[in-house]
């Protein structure tokens, strides 16, 4: 509990710094926009591309929203024609277009992503997502975007959008009620991964489902009313600037967490 406390104090002395590393993360696209319509879809699109290295990340998101403007005003107007060209590692212009396309039936059908979500909601987001790509997702169709959850994949990316929808700070958007933040899992990514291997969170060998659930209980440990409130911290101050190497080295004595 100590150590928790102490830890605690760390991100409360780091948080007004924590601001000026959005620009180095895909949230940086969703504080763009100011309507929820736009946040709300703008934070989807950021999520399912935060994949690669942030460089590529960001050229490509800020090619993509330079494009088409808000969002919602393109998903119910634009020219999918706006999208030729324009792609991400294996995601081509065709791909983009069918995404865009199967967000305007949902939009349609729905009216929003909360909509969605609460419509088809389970227990758990891994039961939501399968209920919804049961109902309206054809066999494999935009299964890197709507998941049918496996063991091996700790939905990285829907999570991360969960918490940018559902917290509400500095970094997060908070636009999301249906949703309370204790519930949240962590969006494990590399970083997060090899620091809560460091910390002894987690002994998988790999990224994965129940790895995630492992740092996620260990942060509700720390945080039980808001379990994610340390993921930006440890991802951006530890994970990237640290460079965490998933193991403790002669290097780490220069860490932030070193000590824990």
């Amino acid at each position: 509990m100590e150590r928790a406390i102490e830890l605690v104090r760390l991100y409360e002395r780091e948080r007004t710094c924590l601001t000026a590393l959005i620009k180095d993360d895909p949230v940086y696209f969703v504080h763009l926009y100011h309507t929820k319509e736009d946040i709300e879809l703008a934070g989807f699109l950021s999520s399912q591309f935060a994949y690669g290295r942030i460089k590529g990340i960001k050229a490509f998101l800020g090619e993509l929203f330079s494009r088409i403007g808000s969002p919602f005003l393109f998903l119910k107007q634009g020219d999918p024609a706006t999208l030729d060209g324009l792609y991400y590692r294996f995601h081509t212009s065709r791909d983009l277009k069918m995404l865009f396309e199967r967000l305007r039936y949902i939009y349609e059908r729905f009216g929003s992503m909360e909509n969605l979500l609460l419509t088809f909601q389970g227990k758990t987001m891994r039961e939501t997502l399968s209920r919804l790509r049961a109902e309206i997702f054809k066999d494999g169709e935009l299964s890197f975007f709507f998941p049918d959850p496996t063991p091996s994949n700790p939905l990285k990316r829907w999570n991360l959008y969960l918490r940018w929808m559902v917290r509400k700070d500095e970094i997060d958007m908070g636009i999301w009620t249906f949703l309370d933040k204790k519930d949240l899992c962590v969006p494990l990514d590399t970083h997060l991964f090899r620091i809560g291997r460091c910390l002894k969170w987690t002994k998988r060998g790999r990224p994965d489902f129940q790895a995630s659930q492992e740092v996620t209980e260990a942060l509700r440990a720390i945080s039980p009313k808001d379990p994610l409130m340390l993921d930006f911290f440890l991802c951006h101050r530890v994970g990237i600037e640290n460079r965490c190497p998933g193991e403790k080295t002669e290097g780490c004595k220069g860490c932030l967490v070193h000590e824990f």
